[in-house]
């Protein structure tokens, strides 16, 4: 179990966080802390020297399947999606 926390912030830390801080280029890995509310995981990336913060909600819990799909197909980019809620 704790080998896929840590396999699962790994691939967050090269997906999204990547080399560096965007904000202050530190090299230092990011603080990862992950949470799960109700049927959302949420992951926040924290750069140990100036603070900057990345919050990665998973996809699928919030967009439906077919734009999920369309997401995943893309490597290494960050995907901003809008959407409207009734």
């Amino acid at each position: 179990m704790m080998s896929q926390i840590h396999e699962h912030q790994e691939r967050l830390i090269h997906d999204v966080w990547g080399e560096r801080c965007l904000e202050c280029e530190c090299t230092q890995k990011p603080k990862i802390h992950l949470y799960h509310i109700k049927k959302e995981e949420i992951a926040v990336l924290n750069c140990p020297s100036c603070d900057f913060t990345i919050v990665v909600v998973e996809v699928e819990k919030l967009t439906d399947k077919s734009i999920a799909e369309e997401i995943r197909k893309r490597e290494n980019s960050l995907v901003a999606t809008h959407q409207s809620f009734p």
